[in-house]
């Protein structure tokens, strides 16, 4: 019976000591019984914690959610950039002046008396006071033309013709000295990053080189910055667009010897931006902008309804001047897929 004892045993360890199911049925009973013995210890260790630290603390430490994150932390929410950013976008256009077309305003010797109105001034004030309550006028706006227009050409003839206007309507004095005798006096362009109409100025009057007294309301964000960048001139360039400046400063007395209004689109303007060039000649003299006792103005727009002819074009114009007090008499005209109107314009 010893012998019998002795060999079974023998035969048990050889069978453990040999790769197989028994070897790895003993390993995984080996690894289980540690399992238990650790989680028996982290239990104890728990318990004891939550003892020292008191019952409440236990609680919210058993409260608490376990991480979720691949770093630990808990998981945030993922943020929609694109809402945001457009929510931004909609923030950003609520802080613009509210745009107006001021009535007229009555003074002695208003022509209203002396016959009725063109029909071409009463088509386009018509439609730009319609054009008032349409579309959205965003802040800013991209422009639709070439670094080098077409039409350049014909911007060579008219920033001489302008220098050549302003001395004629300022006399030997000079539009720089002009415009340091008081700094409500402005000069108001509409000009792009290769100034090509202050360069004019510049070269007739070099002072205007940095001048804030040369104002450019620009609502291309790009040119705007990149007319920033620059170090050739130092112009008091604003991101703004006209119809906004004109609006927003109507009350500070400012007054404009000199005013090139190169829209390069139609008069009737865009509907979806409430962009009208006619409502902005409006504003022009009905906030009373033009220099006392003569100024320039020179206007490009679009030959379209309601305004398809050159003729038709300075009809309106001469008319909402006449309506505002002033006396418009026409200098020059370029005519081109849009024209380009030259004028004196003085206090009657």
């Amino acid at each position: 019976a010893a012998l019998a004892a002795a060999a079974g045993l023998a035969l048990l360890v050889l069978l453990l000591r040999r790769p197989g199911p028994f070897r790895l049925l003993r390993r995984s009973h080996i690894g289980s019984r540690a399992g238990a013995k650790k989680a028996t210890v982290g239990a104890g260790a728990g318990a004891g914690a939550a003892a020292a630290v008191g019952p409440a603390a236990a609680a919210a430490a058993a409260a608490t959610p376990g991480p979720t994150g691949k770093r630990g932390g808990p998981q945030q929410p993922k943020r929609d950039k694109g809402a945001d950013r457009l929510e931004w976008w909609q923030r950003l256009n609520e802080v613009k002046p509210a745009l107006v077309i001021p009535e007229l305003r009555p003074w002695a010797g208003s022509p209203l008396a002396l016959g009725e109105a063109p029909k071409a001034h009463k088509d386009v004030v018509a439609l730009a006071q319609d054009r008032l309550t349409r579309g959205r006028d965003w802040l800013v706006r991209d422009s639709d033309y070439g670094p080098t227009p077409t039409h350049s050409n014909i911007k060579a003839q008219v920033n001489p013709a302008l220098v050549r206007a302003v001395r004629a309507a300022l006399g030997e004095e000079g539009l720089a000295k002009y415009l340091a005798t008081d700094p409500r006096r402005v000069v108001l362009l509409l000009d792009t990053p290769r100034y090509g109409t202050l360069r004019h100025l510049v070269d007739a009057w070099p002072a205007l080189r940095c001048c804030q007294q040369v104002v450019i309301p620009q609502a291309d964000l790009g040119h705007y910055f990149e007319m920033m960048r620059g170090g050739e001139f130092y112009p008091g360039v604003r991101a703004q667009r006209l119809d906004h400046w004109l609006c927003a400063n109507a009350g500070l007395g400012l007054r404009c010897p000199l005013a090139f209004l190169d829209f390069e689109c139609r008069l009737a303007g865009a509907l979806s931006a409430r962009l009208c060039p006619a409502a902005d000649v409006m504003r022009y003299f009905r906030f009373g902008y033009p220099a006392e006792p003569a100024s320039v103005l020179a206007l490009t727009v679009g030959l379209e309804e309601p305004a398809v002819t050159p003729e038709a074009v300075d009809a309106f114009v001469r008319w909402e001047a006449a309506l505002n007090g002033y006396k418009a008499d026409l200098v020059e005209t370029w005519k081109y897929r849009m024209v380009t109107l030259l004028y004196i314009v003085r206090r009657e």
